[in-house]
């Protein structure tokens, strides 16, 4: 009886010493494979494909491939299609900092091969980026993720803090006045939190300054009064874009957003001003809180 014991007792130990190395395989998985933290060495890196097409299968990425290797397919679960980014929602492709190829392929060509459409060599340094394809004949436009991303302080007033937050919106203007023709002038992007049932103009507020093509403004601060009290809180907030020298919205670039509190986004607009396809702008969530 005293044997069968021990013997129990050994089997209890021994798996506990099985789990705890389980637990820590979890872990040193997790940091491998953890975007959010900085890759010594490496670039890391979005593709977002930015082309004024209408966006259908017949214009998708079929496969993309970075320095040789595949890194995204349509036999993936996420396809680069026209306006998308991979990877997403909110991670990062990861490759050795330095000249970085680039490759997309759509089709098929007259021998029922791969069709290359797409063939860069761009300079990828050590930190976060978003990599945009506007045009398959030119360099994409590299921007700076501007990580880390900012800590948040409250906009509130001592009678409101209980109610009132920020979120932080970046914006990047991919902007056409027509297909193949970027928009020419900067745009300045602006926000209102007037957004109850009864919306009326309200008061807008600008988020960064105005950037013209291929820019991005800084990461701003955007006060959310959240509409249910005992919550982690959210608001509809109204953008637009206006032309910083008279003052009057651009045409197609009013939109609304649920805003979250805490959420640090970026706004992309693309499409074109005139024809097709018509503006508008994807939503990336750089954090989730």
């Amino acid at each position: 009886m005293i044997k069968h014991q021990k013997i129990m007792k050994n089997i209890k130990y021994l798996l506990i010493a099985v789990f705890a190395l389980l637990l820590v395989g979890c872990e040193k998985h997790e940091i491998e494979f953890n975007a959010s933290d900085p890759v010594t060495g490496m670039a890391q890196f979005q593709i977002f494909y930015a082309e004024p097409i209408t966006n259908n299968t017949t214009n998708r990425i079929d496969s993309v491939f970075v320095n040789g290797q595949l890194y995204n397919s349509i036999d993936m679960p996420q396809k680069l299609t026209v306006n998308a980014v991979i990877p997403y929602p909110n991670g990062f492709y990861v490759a050795p900092a330095g000249m970085t190829n680039i490759k997309f392929y759509r089709g098929a060509d007259a021998n029922g091969n791969a069709k290359l459409v797409y063939d860069v060599t761009v300079n990828l340094p050590e930190r976060k980026q978003m990599v945009i394809v506007y045009d398959l004949t030119a360099d994409p436009i590299i921007l700076d993720d501007e990580y880390p991303y900012p800590k948040y302080t409250s906009g509130a007033t001592a009678a409101t803090f209980n109610t009132d937050s920020v979120v932080s919106y970046r914006f990047i203007n991919m902007f056409f006045e027509k297909p193949g023709v970027p928009y020419a002038g900067k745009l300045q992007y602006q926000y209102s939190n007037n957004s109850g049932s009864s919306y009326t103009a309200g008061d807008w507020y600008n988020l960064g300054e105005p950037v013209g093509f291929g820019e991005q403004t800084a990461r701003v601060d955007a006060i959310v009064h959240k509409t249910v009290f005992n919550s982690s809180g959210s608001q509809t907030l109204r953008f637009r874009c206006v032309d910083p020298a008279t003052g009057a919205t651009v045409t197609r670039t009013t939109d609304y957003w649920t805003a979250y509190i805490g959420r640090i986004n970026t706004h992309l607009l693309r499409g074109c001003m005139t024809g097709s396809p018509s503006a508008g702008y994807t939503q990336m969530i750089n954090n989730v809180q």
